[in-house]
C-alpha cells in the first residue's frame, strides 16, 4: 500500500526525468547534422561533453531535486496528511517508503544512459563501451542520492509546494561557488564535478573514499528527516 502511494505521488516526475534523459541520450548519439559526423573518436567525446560533463548532468542533478520533494508536511499543506497517518504504519515507515522509491526511481534513471547509449552507438558504428556509461552511473546514483536527501529533508521542514526545491537549488550552487575555491578546489568537493569525473586525471575509476563519504552524509540526512518527522505534530 505505502509502496503503491508513493509511486503513485511521483510517478509523473519520474516519467518527465526519464522522458528527458532518454532524450539527451538519442541527441547525442543520432544528431550528426547538428552536432557534425560521427568518427572513431568523436562520438564518444560527444557524449561525454553533453551527456556526462554537460546539460545531461546537470539535468540530473535537477530531476533528482524534484524527486527528493516528499514528506508528510508537503502532504499537510495538500491536506493529504490526515489519510497518510490514518494508515496503520508508523511514520517511519511512511518516510522509509517514500525515501525507498525515490533511491529506486534514481537507480533507474542513473542506468538509462547504461541501456540506451551503447545500443545507440552500435547504430552509428562508433560503439560506446558498457563500462564507461556504467562508470558515470554510479557517479550520478550516488551523487543524485546526495541532493534528493537535501530535497527529501527540506521538504521535511518546510511548506510550500516548490519552497524546498528553491531552497535546495540555491544551497547546491552555494556548494557548487565554495567548493571552487581555490584552497578547496584540489579535494573536489563539487558533487557536479564528481558526476561529471572522479578526479582531474581524467582516468576511468570509482573513487571509492569519496564516494563513502557522500553514502554516509546521505544516511545521516535521512536519518535527520526521519527524526523531525517523528517529532513534527500534525
Amino acid at each position: 500500500m505505502l509502496w503503491y502511494k508513493a509511486w503513485r505521488e511521483s510517478r509523473i516526475r519520474f516519467a518527465i526525468s526519464a522522458a528527458v534523459l532518454v532524450g539527451f541520450c538519442i541527441f547525442a548519439t543520432m544528431s550528426r547534422r547538428q552536432l557534425g559526423p560521427v568518427g572513431s573518436g568523436s562520438l564518444t567525446l560527444r557524449i561525454h561533453h553533453l551527456i556526462y560533463a554537460g546539460t545531461a548532468k546537470g539535468a540530473f542533478a535537477l530531476l533528482s531535486l524534484f524527486l527528493g520533494l516528499g514528506g508528510l508536511v508537503r502532504e499537510r499543506a495538500r491536506r493529504t496528511s490526515t489519510f497518510t497517518l490514518a494508515l496503520p504504519v508508523t511514520r517511519l515507515q511512511i518516510v522509509g517508503t517514500q525515501i525507498g522509491m525515490g533511491l529506486l526511481q534514481l537507480a533507474v534513471l542513473s542506468l538509462v544512459p547504461v541501456l540506451f547509449l551503447p545500443p545507440l552507438s552500435r547504430l552509428v558504428d562508433a560503439p560506446v563501451a558498457l563500462r564507461y556509461t556504467l562508470h558515470y552511473s554510479i557517479l550520478w546514483f550516488v551523487c543524485g542520492s546526495t541532493i534528493f536527501a537535501v530535497a527529501y529533508l527540506l521538504s521535511v521542514f518546510l511548506e510550500g509546494e516548490y519552497t524546498a526545491a528553491v531552497l535546495c537549488y540555491i544551497l547546491l550552487m552555494v556548494q557548487a561557488l565554495v567548493a571552487s575555491w581555490q584552497p578547496l578546489r584540489p579535494y573536489r568537493l563539487n558533487l557536479l564535478w564528481t558526476m561529471a569525473n572522479n578526479d582531474l586525471s581524467g582516468k576511468l575509476g570509482v573513487p571509492g573514499n569519496r564516494l563513502l563519504a557522500l553514502a554516509l552524509v546521505t544516511a545521516a540526512i535521512f536519518a535527520l528527516a526521519a527524526w523531525r518527522t517523528q517529532k513534527e505534530d500534525f
